[in-house]
């Protein structure tokens, strides 16, 4: 067997030290006066040993310690009560830590960001994109960015009313500054279209809202992502007169949408203000989203969607 190096001797008996001294905090009621008194000297031995830094004396030390140690191991070795809920706490603290500053798992409540995301998918969120949030606040404690255009990202909803304050997940489409409209399907950032191609001009809508429709699933490029979304067909070629496109945006004929001639002078574009993103579903005529309920403030995002990994079949594969 290979010798050990001095300072791995040293490293290994200052560890040892330290979990016998623990071992007998929280154990050593169950050894009788004259055992724990016997362990603490060969104890005491190791760290006189060990602050001389005297290899031969160190290691002789350690053998004793061990030695005397492994005399009670079937009555030592069982965890404290203490020692147990320690461990327990420490874990759920760890827990917590990360699932407030670090990755949180959500479930997709609703098909509004179909065909990305599915009703009931599992999802990971990675939480320090944007920084970190001190927990129930709006506030960062430190921050790395924020949201950009193609982005799917879980935030607080804004709004008043029922939703206020639950979790919403969708995508980027416009960060401050930038000026949105969508012209047939097509979104228009800063007067230019974001390249877009049809994959499926009558594909499956996935969406039990649309029973007995079709939709048209098409590939946009935006910022550094490429995903695709989908609207329903255009009403000549569906089945059932409810299957009804909204092909525009910001539109005077839908009075439930924002950004109309009324009160927005930059129609018929809308401009996302300063310290907000506009965020969209991918499916685009099921979503609540900025078309009708506005702006998301930067404060308000939680984390980018990461991964998929529920359910079978479609797991652990990256959010794009």
């Amino acid at each position: 067997m290979r010798a050990r190096r001095p300072a791995d001797l040293v490293k290994e008996a200052r560890r040892f030290a330290s979990e016998t001294a623990r071992i007998l905090r929280h154990r050593g009621g169950r050894l009788s006066s004259e055992q724990r008194r016997a362990v603490q000297q060969r104890l005491d031995v190791l760290n006189q040993a060990l602050g001389r830094d005297q290899g031969a004396d160190v290691a002789m030390a350690l053998e004793s310690l061990r030695s005397e140690l492994e005399r009670h191991a079937a009555v030592l070795k069982r965890a404290s009560t203490f020692e147990t809920v320690q461990s327990l706490g420490l874990a759920v603290l760890l827990a917590l830590m990360i699932r407030a500053f670090l990755f949180e798992a959500f479930k997709i409540p609703t098909g509004s960001m179909i065909p990305t995301l599915r009703v009931s998918d599992h999802i990971f969120v990675n939480k320090f994109t944007y920084g970190f949030r001190l927990p129930f606040t709006h506030w960062r404690i430190v921050d790395v960015g924020s949201p950009q255009r193609g982005d799917v990202f879980v935030f607080e909803f804004p709004g008043d009313g029922p939703d206020h304050g639950k979790d919403f997940i969708k995508r980027v489409i416009g960060v401050a500054g930038d000026r949105v409209r969508m012209e047939d399907n097509v979104l228009i950032i800063n007067g230019a279209p974001v390249p877009t191609e049809v994959l499926d001009a009558r594909a499956a809508c996935e969406d039990g809202t649309f029973d007995g429709c079709r939709c048209v699933r098409q590939q946009e490029r935006l910022g550094d992502a490429t995903y695709v979304t989908q609207h329903l067909a255009p009403a000549s070629d569906q089945d059932t007169r409810y299957c009804r496109n909204t092909p525009d945006w910001p539109s005077n004929q839908e009075p439930s949408m924002i950004g109309g001639s009324a009160g927005n002078p930059d129609y018929p574009e809308i401009v996302v203000p300063q310290g907000h993103v506009l965020a969209m579903g991918d499916n685009r005529d099921n979503s609540s989203d900025g078309r009708y309920w506005g702006f998301v403030p930067v404060s308000h995002a939680k984390g980018r969607a990461l991964v998929r990994w529920w359910p079978p079949g479609r797991w652990f594969a990256r959010v794009r």
